[in-house]
């Protein structure tokens, strides 16, 4: 079996097509021998019967001669059967042999005898019968042989084009293996192969972005911890030069700066527990709407002392989620409003629509552009790193609310014009009143 599995495409398909071509023209032999054995010994027996006939009537006339069965009449007939190689007897036993045939003498419609012939060779008068049927099988032979030749053309012929683009996947999946994700497949060779080329091209641009968004998120983490950890590093050393004077300021500063390390390590952590694929939640019946509420409260203060209206549109939207999980989404949308949005208003919108509860969270701030919307909730990204540190954001909340949303059998879309301000929708499937009861 494992050699089986060596053996390339084509020689696989030419012997399989070879096979049913010979086993075709095989079972067509053993049935035509089956059937033709029959029917060449009901040939003897018709020729038999004929030469009979004919004898029988040659009979008649001698008899008609000679008035009788003479002697001289007898040694007439026999010499004409032996033209024939056959044994003729007047008047004998009744044809019991298989290869026997008897006919009956008449003459002026009178029955005068009957004769019975057989041959004188019995295997000699099949002769002609055998070599038809070794000419038959001559060309079964032939036929199988020629099967097998066009088989194993036709498998050439079906396997080139078929081996081409089988190798060209191959190829190109094992240098997808070997790293190089910047591989893409020609897609050729019919409806299914072109299928195969472009999934394997979509997977490798898929591992491509992931490879880079790895890089990209490994470059801008060893950047987070780099700045705070060198603002920390650089301080205890001065305090050990003696260089600072100002201890109490020196310890606020790098307090600070430990709590932006503690917030970045917190949600990193938050992050990989959304991404677990079997992330629990305790799923109870929640009002969208009171929940808006409720964590708007909690962060009205934060937009009070920046100076900005926090609008509050609650109406009931009953979904099936996990109240700390869903306020998680809340607080990390309006931290990100509050962050980046200097003048204006944030609005806080709950409704149904249809079958599916509607959270948005709309602000006034500075907006995005159409290039930039695609790479919002990705870790780590932001749109002005500059501005984004001086905001405070690591790039990963956003990523943790797709992740929350996800969880929730839910989606979340993003909105924005550079300048104009940004909205996030979130739609999750609504909790029915019977649900609910349940």
């Amino acid at each position: 079996m494992r050699r089986l599995r060596r053996v390339g495409l084509r020689v696989r398909l030419a012997a399989a097509l070879a096979a049913v071509a010979i086993g075709s023209v095989a079972l067509a032999t053993i049935l035509s021998n089956a059937g033709i054995s029959t029917r060449l010994d009901e040939s003897a027996q018709e020729r038999l019967r004929d030469s009979a006939a004919h004898i029988a009537e040659v009979a008649a006339e001698i008899y008609a001669s000679e008035g009788s069965w003479t002697p001289a009449a007898r040694r007439e007939l026999a010499h004409l059967a032996a033209v024939d190689d056959l044994r003729v007897e007047i008047g004998g036993r009744r044809a019991e042999e298989p290869l026997t045939a008897t006919s009956t003498v008449v003459v002026d419609g009178r029955a005068v005898g009957r004769l019975v012939v057989e041959p004188d060779d019995p295997a000699s008068f099949r002769e002609p019968d055998r070599d038809l049927h070794d000419r038959l099988n001559e060309l079964h032979l032939l036929a199988g042989i020629l099967a097998a030749i066009l088989a194993v053309v036709a498998a050439a012929l079906v396997s080139i084009p078929l081996a081409r683009p089988l190798r060209r996947l191959t190829e190109g999946a094992s240098r997808m293996q070997q790293g190089d994700l910047a591989t893409r497949i020609e897609p050729t060779g019919g409806a299914e192969m072109e299928q195969l080329a472009r999934a394997l091209n979509r997977l490798a641009a898929t591992l491509e972005r992931e490879e880079e968004l790895r890089e990209e998120a490994t470059a801008d983490l060893a950047h987070e911890l780099r700045t705070p950890l060198t603002g920390i590093i650089s301080r205890i050393e001065a305090a050990q030069d003696g260089v600072l004077a100002d201890q109490a300021a020196n310890l606020d500063a790098m307090h600070t700066e430990a709590l932006r390390l503690n917030q970045l390590v917190s949600g990193l952590g938050r992050l990989a527990e959304a991404q677990q694929p079997g992330l629990l939640l305790a799923r109870t019946p929640i009002d969208l709407g009171e929940l808006a509420t409720a964590r708007a409260n909690v962060h009205a203060p934060a937009f009070g002392e920046k100076g900005l209206a926090l609008h509050v549109d609650a109406r009931p939207a009953v979904v099936a989620g996990d109240a700390g999980r869903l306020g998680q989404v809340l607080d990390n949308l309006l931290s990100n409003a509050l962050r980046y949005t200097d003048r204006g208003a944030v609005t806080v919108r709950t409704f149904s629509d249809a079958d599916q509860a509607v959270l948005e969270v709309a602000d006034t701030g500075i907006g995005l552009s159409g290039d930039e919307l695609p790479h919002v909730f990705e870790r780590f990204w932001r749109s002005d790193k500059s501005r984004s540190r001086s905001r405070g954001g690591a790039g990963i909340g956003l990523a943790i609310v797709r992740e929350l949303v996800r969880a929730h059998d839910g989606r979340i879309d993003v909105s924005s014009h550079p300048g104009e301000g940004t909205t996030f929708s979130i739609r999750t499937p609504i909790l029915r009143h019977e649900s609910a009861a349940h």
